[in-house]
């Protein structure tokens, strides 16, 4: 609830503009234009995405052939490829995906061979091309993030790999893929992290971010990216003869809307694209594990967006790494058998209650210690008792209880391991540069980023860094909490007309907000406190020129015993639909209240 939050209108359109769009629900017209949509073709992509259209070639990367390339002479040598992962939701899905690329092409390979071959052994050859394409992802706490030289001597003399494909990783890890090179291993990496000064040498790679790198979209997830090779991979295969179908690729797009979702992402041109068409494989996945999770956390198929990918699939995948290990949610989106896939989902399903347990009860903590504390422009809660794989959680609720960057320090060993969770425009990547003389190692995005530190007094020198960066950088201006309202409407203006437009704006997230209005001058006709112990409001208001309409206000409970019937009311909502008994009316979803 925002008590003494600023709504901010957004300018209104003018005539003209209505003028040359007269077929747009003025509304509608204005949430384009709010999404600096100018011309009626960026409003026809933005209303109906096409994918022909609309989805960039993966040729564009400047390294994408080469890595292809790479990848297809490992086949021909039967050279030994890993897969290295990130252990959050993004690096999983990434390393899922392309172990399902790289089996498939491999079965393709293996099935060529076995026409020379004896029919009792084709699967021993086809597990043999499996043992050929490997994956590992680093323990949170005991490894780290990212490609590590501990990793690739394990890898080198226990896996033998030649190749190492580095998933959502990799772009900062120059020392141990400068190492690999020299053991006889190349490196393709696959990553959309912040670009450090030094990259590695002699590796390949893929990464929109690079200097000079001129593929179009440059917020596409560390899986998206994944996602980019593996269709150049199947059309290499299909150029060598080998039976993939057309658009066999598709059905990739489950995890690509999973991991853009879950590592906020933009919703924004082609993030949108692969977004809205991931959300339809998604509704209709073929992978049986994560069909057992969704059941599991109460998903429905056909109704899954981005809200169940954020609150039910995407907590329940980074579980996982945050408590136990990673590899149990790679297990799972790798399953092929329904026991198998039953079981990983259950326990999944109990880590994450753990994940809750646990979490919970650190956020009550570092509330308890950031109350002793000035409120200045920064937060930082430290603690040697805090795991640190659920920092960023805790970091990320008490972002938006403050209205402030919070970071959130746990600590594994030697090392304090911390997290940052931005609000507002603060970059928190670029703020442990700042600090970045006492940081054992850091990395990650201007919304999210982790670091680790080694000892008290780097850890001390730090956080003065931070606080110092943070008051250079943060004014009163930028900390002022602020509701977007994309217009304000009159409860006659809200109707089916509106509603559906839109529903064409879909899928909502980061960088494309659900539409949030607001409308003055309301008058309460009715409320009533639902829910375990009243914590939402029931409201009927009416409009000055006499519409009523029903509203709920989840977790506004409390603010019952401030009214009074017939009193005014200015409502922040969201337009959306309720049902019962087969009826279908339109509703407000209350977002805020002034009164």
């Amino acid at each position: 609830m925002f008590k003494k939050s600023k709504w901010i209108v957004a300018d209104l359109i003018d005539e003209e503009v209505k003028q040359k769009f007269p077929e747009i629900h003025p509304a509608l017209l204005q949430l384009l234009w709010n999404r600096n949509l100018r011309t009626q073709e960026e409003m026809d992509v933005y209303l109906g995405p096409d994918w022909s259209r609309d989805v960039h070639s993966p040729a564009l990367f400047r390294q994408m052939n080469e890595a292809v390339q790479r990848i297809f002479y490992a086949f021909e040598h039967k050279e030994v490829i890993t897969i290295h992962g990130d252990y959050d939701a993004d690096g999983v899905c990434g390393s899922a995906l392309l172990l399902t690329c790289l089996r498939d092409i491999s079965r393709e390979l293996s099935f060529d061979v076995s026409n020379s071959i004896r029919p009792d052994t084709i699967c021993d050859q086809q597990q043999n091309n499996k043992t050929k394409i490997t994956s590992y992802i680093p323990h949170r706490e005991k490894e780290g993030y990212g490609l590590s030289i501990q990793t690739v001597e394990h890898l080198n003399s226990h896996e033998h790999t030649k190749l190492i494909i580095a998933v959502d990783c990799g772009i900062s890890n120059k020392q141990a893929i400068d190492f690999a090179k020299t053991l006889g291993i190349d490196t393709i990496v696959c990553d959309h992290h912040t670009v450090p000064d030094q990259l590695p040498e002699k590796t390949i790679i893929i990464h929109p971010l690079v200097c000079g790198e001129t593929y179009p979209s440059k917020n596409l997830c560390g899986t998206a990216v994944a996602f980019k090779l593996a269709c150049s991979l199947y059309d290499e295969a299909r150029r060598r003869g080998k039976k993939i179908p057309e658009g066999y690729e598709k059905w990739l797009l489950d995890l690509v809307a999973i991991a853009t979702v879950t590592d906020v992402m933009p919703l924004v041109k082609e993030n949108r694209v692969l977004e809205m068409y991931g959300l339809l494989v998604l509704n209709k996945t073929r992978r049986i594990g994560l069909k057992k999770l969704i059941e599991i956390s109460g998903g429905k198929f056909g109704t899954l967006d981005t809200t169940s990918i954020g609150f039910q699939i995407g907590p329940r995948l980074n579980a996982a790494g945050r408590i136990n290990h990673a590899t149990e949610a790679l297990d799972l989106l790798m399953a092929e058998d329904e026991t198998q896939a039953t079981e990983l989902a259950i326990r999944l399903q109990e880590t994450n209650k753990e994940r809750q347990r646990q979490s919970s009860q650190m956020y009550d903590e570092a509330k308890v210690q950031l109350s002793t504390q000035p409120l200045g422009n920064l937060l930082i809660a430290v603690s040697d008792c805090w795991a640190p794989g659920l920092v960023g959680l805790v970091a990320g609720k008490l972002v938006g209880e403050h209205q402030r960057p919070v970071y959130v320090i746990g600590k594994s060993d030697e090392l304090y391991v911390g997290s940052g969770r931005t609000f507002g425009n603060f970059d928190v990547t670029a703020a442990l540069q700042h600090a970045s003389l006492h940081l054992e190692k850091f990395g990650g995005h201007p919304q999210a980023c982790g670091f680790s530190i080694r000892g008290e007094e780097n850890l001390k020198s730090a956080i003065e860094l931070l606080h110092s960066f943070a008051a250079q950088t943060i004014s009163e201006k930028d900390l002022t909490p602020r509701i977007e309202i994309e217009k304000e409407l009159t409860l006659e203006e809200v109707d089916w007309n509106l509603f559906e437009g839109i529903e064409r704006c879909r899928p909502f997230g980061q960088g494309n907000p659900e539409p949030l209005f607001c409308a003055l001058g309301l008058s309460l006709v009715s409320f009533v406190q639902v829910g375990n112990e009243g914590k939402h409001l029931k409201l009927s208001v009416q409009s000055p020129a006499g519409r009523i309409m029903p509203a709920i206000a989840f977790g506004f409970g409390d603010r019952a015993q401030n009214f009074i019937l017939g009193q005014p009311l200015d409502l922040a909502f969201h337009i959306r639909v309720n049902e019962w008994n087969g009826n279908r009316e339109l509703q407000l979803q209350v977002e805020d209240i002034s009164n």
